[in-house]
């Protein structure tokens, strides 16, 4: 279920304490929901946090997946309104098959553990590169990095299998008009996120994002997946 890679996206900063939850629906092309996902954000009043989606998938695909659910989890702390990871963990699970990775962040040494659970299996090693977030940390902490609307280069455990790197692009005045009617809105902030890998043979894996007022996605959509169409990930509360 490699469409829930637009989830990760689907969050955007919050810098005071609290606790946050949307729910997110997928579809797929011609299809209708494809999955379901879950969000929820908490910081503790000692400036903790957790970051969890959960998400499942729903009828024909639920069917074909054998029940597959996928849980992405990053833990840590809050420092000066950003987020800094301790951990990101992801899960995906089948009727047959439960695959557990946890990345553990050593900010010191700059570098990240991997741990891999699978059946009787456990192995661990350090991870092919250092970056100081993972995906989620870093849409929740992208205002800080976006101020003045430049395009910027980011790197974060879980983007671009090779490096981490992901760009953000802010559209110029025609690409703007263009992506307000793909995305059908007028309203909020608009980004084009590459994920720099190929997700379902979508070229770069471009998402084409629309963050509400309240600093939570309404609607994300990666354009021209072969055989298919659009992948389009909608917020329904």
């Amino acid at each position: 279920m490699k469409k829930i890679v637009l989830l990760l996206f689907l969050l955007s900063q919050i810098v005071n304490a609290k606790i946050l939850t949307a729910t997110y629906e997928v579809s797929f092309g011609i299809f209708q929901t494809m999955g379901i996902a879950d969000a929820r954000m908490e910081i503790k009043d000692d400036q903790t946090y957790t970051i969890h989606i959960d998400a499942k998938t729903t009828g024909i695909a639920k069917a074909l997946s054998g029940n597959r659910i996928e849980i992405y989890e990053s833990r840590g702390t809050v420092k000066n309104g950003k987020f800094i990871p301790d951990t990101y963990s992801k899960v995906r699970q089948t009727n047959s098959t439960k695959v557990t990775k946890i990345y553990t962040f050593d900010h010191s040494r700059k570098v990240v553990w991997k741990e891999t659970i699978e059946g009787n299996d456990h192995s661990k090693e350090q991870y092919d590169f250092y970056a100081n977030e993972d995906i989620l940390t870093l849409f929740f902490n992208i205002s800080q990095y976006t101020q003045g609307r430049q395009d910027k280069v980011l790197y974060a455990i879980g983007g671009s299998g090779k490096d981490g790197r992901i760009d953000v692009v802010f559209p110029n005045p025609k690409a703007l008009k263009e992506m307000k009617k793909e995305l059908e809105t007028e309203d909020g902030d608009f980004l084009k996120v590459a994920l720099n890998d190929r997700i379902f043979s979508s070229a770069n894996g471009e998402l084409l994002i629309n963050l509400s007022r309240d600093g939570l996605c309404n609607k994300a959509v990666l354009e021209d997946v072969l055989f298919f169409g659009d992948i389009v990930g909608v917020r329904i509360r």
